[in-house]
């Protein structure tokens, strides 16, 4: 088997083996290199919890195992929301705190100084026999409200001669009881006490004589307690 037969001349025949045979040793040498290479190249791919594998830091990194206890809620769970944070305080100004002004007390009574009379006829001359219209007005002339007696007793109207040496009538000669009149006073706004003078005169204690006045120039002078306003002129006519 081993020398060659047929019709072709030996040389060829060895020949053919040869190459075969180099074929054969071809196609192992090939073989063991494909099985080389594909080894390699398994041991390129990274190799996932591995410890001292050279590849390791190449590896996306896993999440450490969790430590909670058995039926606690997943940490992958949707976080809670957090309370929302306190408001900072205001920082202080630096100015003093003002405290609210307490409510004012009642009224004071009202001081002499402020308060002020005066006398007002209703018109600057009427006929003799007419009843001339007088009035009394009381004004506190202060910044803050007060109080005041204005009894009928301290009110007073008083007529007097021009030169004001005769005094012919006072609003108070025939007054009868005293009483009692405390009011409050509203700064700047006036008080008016009006009445009717009969055109006669009278005295203390009211006596029943009393004598009309004649026509002429007369003044008018009004009156709180001690308190005495300006004399204005009033004229009778005939």
């Amino acid at each position: 088997m081993i020398e060659p037969t047929g019709p072709l001349p030996p040389s060829v025949y060895w020949r053919r083996r040869a190459f075969a045979a180099g074929s054969c040793v071809l196609a192992v040498v090939l073989l063991a290199w494909i099985i080389g290479v594909l080894v390699g190249a398994a041991d390129d791919q990274p190799v996932h919890g591995t410890a001292g594998s050279k590849n390791l830091a190449a590896a996306p990194s896993s999440p450490p195992p969790s430590t909670r206890p058995a039926g606690a809620p997943s940490s992958t769970a949707s976080p809670t929301t957090a309370p929302p944070a306190a408001s900072p305080s205001p920082a202080p100004t630096g100015r003093p705190t003002t405290r609210p002004a307490p409510p004012p007390g009642p009224p004071k009574p009202c001081p002499d100084a402020v308060v002020k009379v005066a006398a007002q006829p209703g018109q600057p001359s009427y006929e003799v026999g007419r009843r001339p219209l007088l009035r009394l007005v009381v004004v506190n002339a202060g910044k803050v409200p007060c109080t005041r007696d204005l009894s009928r007793k301290l009110r007073e109207l008083v007529i007097t001669s021009a030169d004001g040496k005769t005094r012919l009538w006072s609003s108070n000669d025939c007054y009868g009881p005293p009483d009692v009149d405390v009011r409050t006073l509203a700064p700047g706004r006036p008080l008016v006490f009006t009445l009717s003078w009969a055109g006669r005169t009278s005295a203390p204690g009211c006596p029943v004589k009393r004598t009309t006045v004649p026509a002429g120039s007369y003044r008018v002078i009004g009156r709180l307690g001690a308190l005495t306003g300006a004399p204005v002129a009033l004229t009778m006519t005939p």
